[in-house]
């Protein structure tokens, strides 16, 4: 669903100087142009984990605005942060293959949710979000491979979710957040407009949650969190309800991770 009006023009324009900076620098060592980059990074390019390292970014990524209204949207009290990320669909970037989000995160419980802002307007021409309406209410998930390439229709023929259902595009306008479930399928279009467009996005997960099984995902192998304990460290912060901002995780993050490091996606200290 679309929420109007979270931000004022103001807030937006800064924080878009922010993100872009953050970019910038975290993206610093990759100058292949559009063309030289997979199918998957054709679609977006990505930033995770920005508030660790950029406290304007933070104060962004735990706006009790966010966390009061993706709460209130999943029914629960309390909500940490699986991640945030930047997303930059380039001017001409390819369109986003439909999925869904909630098969790429090791948690078993699926009270998730997103919380998506971009920094200008959002229509057809410039890579709009699209959603199979209701397609969050059937529980179960379902792995699609955005990441190897195009997803080829013949995997999303049988899928319940998005059988026989047609796509609802949004348009958003600068303020405007968009929330979605971590089951809802979605897809965006292409970027057919000369500006790249930035989105900076924010996952919640209900407190308490635990973690599902052994799939690698940085967020709990990064802190230790074992098959069947409860996510709860330094790298998911508690988001919502919050007296004031969390710090950094103290703890470096490891060599083990010096290729998602190198390639702009996490922190390099």
């Amino acid at each position: 669903m679309t929420v109007p009006d979270v931000f004022t023009l103001s807030e937006i324009e800064f924080y878009r100087e922010v993100i872009k900076d953050a970019i910038k620098e975290r993206k610093q060592h990759d100058l292949r142009p559009l063309d030289d980059k997979s199918e998957y990074e054709q679609s977006f390019i990505q930033c995770q984990n920005l508030w660790e390292d950029y406290p304007a970014i933070r104060e962004l990524t735990f706006d009790q605005r966010l966390g009061e209204i993706a709460s209130n949207l999943l029914g629960v009290n309390k909500l940490r942060v699986w991640h945030d990320q930047a997303l930059v669909k380039e001017a001409g970037g390819r369109e986003t293959d439909p999925h869904h989000d909630q098969p790429y995160w090791p948690i078993k419980e699926t009270n998730t949710i997103t919380a998506w802002i971009p920094f200008c307007d959002v229509s057809e021409k410039n890579g709009q979000l699209g959603f199979y309406p209701g397609s969050h209410q059937i529980k179960e998930s379902q792995f699609i491979n955005i990441f190897s390439g195009k997803v080829d229709d013949s995997e999303l023929k049988d899928i319940p979710q998005i059988k026989d259902s047609e796509v609802e595009y949004q348009n958003l306008n600068i303020g405007d957040v968009s929330f979605h479930h971590g089951l809802t399928f979605h897809r965006a279009k292409p970027n057919n407009s000369k500006e790249d467009r930035i989105v900076h996005t924010v996952i919640f997960f209900e407190d308490g949650s635990k973690r599902s099984d052994d799939k690698f995902h940085f967020s709990v192998d990064r802190p230790g969190i074992k098959v069947g304990q409860a996510i709860r460290s330094e790298v998911t912060p508690l988001a919502y309800p919050i007296k004031s901002l969390p710090s950094a995780p103290k703890e470096k993050i490891s060599d083990d991770f010096l290729g998602y490091k190198m390639l702009g996606l996490l922190p390099k200290d």
